[in-house]
């Protein structure tokens, strides 16, 4: 009975180091976004970039566009990383959750400030109509094709 016992016990050390070690294993790469993001306009829309070259790899950023939409929206609750002012005279901005992070170019005035947390929803700067603004999604430095996640798809 002590010999059996033992042996029990062996085997379930011995099986829950292997969960452990499986789990060590996972790199956050595995992890797949289960999130869906709002569109950054209420009523905006988004297109694929039109550019006179092509990456390789595809770019992957989302040009959005809104004729009636003067408020830029955060996409997920997340936390501002960064506001900074470009050389055209705007704004970008960049929030994250966790890993991800998401990237917001062509924001006419910054509403939002650095550390400052935000809910999906929430306003972070105004958008003059016409003007183009970029979206991206990256989970720490790679770059994610955010269309899958945008609850606005994106036209082609």
């Amino acid at each position: 009975m002590k010999n059996r016992i033992i042996f029990l016990l062996a085997v379930t050390v011995f099986s829950l180091s292997g969960d452990i070690i499986a789990q060590k294993g996972k790199t956050k790469k595995d992890e797949k976004f289960d999130q869906k993001l709002l569109c950054p306009f209420e009523h905006g829309t988004g297109r694929e970039p039109k550019e006179a070259f092509t990456w390789d790899p595809p770019d992957k950023k989302v040009i959005m566009v809104s004729q009636v939409d003067t408020a830029l929206r955060s996409c997920i609750d997340a936390k501002v990383l960064s506001v900074n002012p470009t050389e055209d005279g705007r704004f970008e901005m960049v929030i994250y959750y966790k890993e991800y992070y998401f990237w917001y170019y062509g924001i006419t005035k910054a509403l939002a400030n650095v550390n400052q947390n935000v809910k999906a929803g929430q306003v972070l700067g105004t958008y003059k109509f016409g003007q183009e603004m970029e979206f991206r999604m990256f989970k720490d430095e790679e770059p994610i094709d955010c269309r899958e996640f945008l609850e606005c798809k994106p036209s082609e």
